[in-house]
């Protein structure tokens, strides 16, 4: 039996924070002698939120879990929110779920992450997989507005990087986890890192250093709408890219280049050496380990160049593609660092 604390950070999400607990509602949790925890952190919302997460948790609590609207009393933003939520935990939760308001759940997703801790006493964390759709219904199931059936709108990149997250997972060293579903063993005793904009980065990273296997859960789904193509789409692809800036200066980075096994300790330090490098250096980097591997012997070249191949070079065609985001968010992190709050339109 696992006991579930799942986490709701809200700032300003009147439009979506309803369909968000008729979702849960309809969800299936995982079984537990007591009812579980959704907490609503409401982080100084103008405008209706709170009223409304009350009002929808009021008729959608009360099965398998109860809801607890409550304000943000540690700082501003969403790591404020978090911790607020964590000090609020209770004995006897022994599963943490992070999960952004605009986002729904397939049915059986909590009950596929439950399954996951259960089975390997290793893993310390789990990621959700994300599916990107044009619309969702705002009654909280999954299909898309006006009643029809949800239509995918995943890129090539999208599909990259869950190819990626995928693969990493088979070693236990999922890096890109996704702050929208992620779930951890509470015994991890996890905080945010205050000035962090990357939270999601910011608990993978604990959750590495403690050498917990950190895993892609591909049954627990959750889909998103994408922001609208234009200007909303590349200010939030930016933003991202100033968090991961951001990520790079973490007061414990160099932890992460030390903790786990030579594949984890090399795994890391080629995302973060990617994330500084210009494109000529990382290439040749790469094509000198591929040259090492061939001088040592055909064998060990095959191995080398199998893990390159299998890991890190699709990783790093991923970071080419945001390679110009990172150049902006650098110019930008220079100038005015980004906050812990930030809103994102909803639609």
């Amino acid at each position: 039996m696992t006991r579930v604390l799942l986490i709701v950070p809200c700032r300003n999400e009147a439009a979506v924070i309803e369909r968000k607990l008729l979702n849960l509602a309809a969800c299936e949790w995982p079984s537990a002698a007591a009812p579980h925890r959704v907490l609503v952190i409401d982080d100084g919302s103008d405008d209706r939120s709170a009223e409304i997460a009350r009002a929808a948790g009021a008729r959608a609590g009360g099965g398998s879990f109860e809801v607890e609207v409550l304000p943000n009393s540690i700082r501003p933003g969403k790591l404020g929110a978090l911790e607020t939520a964590l000090r609020n935990s209770r004995d006897g939760e022994e599963l943490i779920v992070l999960s952004d308001a605009d986002v729904v759940l397939a049915r059986d997703a909590l009950v596929e992450l439950a399954a996951t801790f259960r089975a390997d006493a290793r893993v310390g964390m789990a990621t959700g997989a994300q599916r990107f759709v044009e619309s969702l219904s705002d009654d909280g199931s999954l299909t898309a507005r006006g009643g029809g059936v949800l239509r995918a709108e995943d890129s090539f990149y999208d599909h990259a990087s869950a190819f990626v997250r995928a693969i990493e997972s088979r070693f236990g060293l999922v890096f890109s986890v996704h702050g929208q579903l992620l779930a951890w063993r509470r015994s991890l005793a996890l905080t945010p890192t205050e000035g962090s904009a990357a939270d999601d980065l910011d608990l993978m990273l604990q959750a590495r250093v403690a050498h917990a296997r950190i895993v892609r859960c591909g049954a627990a789904r959750f889909f998103e709408v994408r922001a609208p193509r234009g200007a909303a789409r590349r200010e939030q692809a930016i933003r991202r890219a100033r968090a991961f800036h951001q990520f790079l200066r973490h007061p414990r980075i160099l932890e992460l280049r030390r903790a786990g096994s030579w594949l984890a300790r090399r795994q890391a330090a080629f995302y973060l050496q990617a994330g500084r490098a210009r494109g000529p250096w990382t290439i040749l980097v790469l094509a000198s380990i591929f040259a090492a591997g061939w001088w040592v012997g055909p064998n060990a070249a095959i191995v080398v160049s199998a893990l390159n191949a299998l890991v890190f070079l699709p990783a790093w065609v991923l970071l080419r593609i945001v390679r110009s985001r990172m150049e902006i968010a650098e110019a930008l992190e220079a100038r005015s660092p980004m906050g812990e709050r930030w809103e994102t339109a909803r639609r």
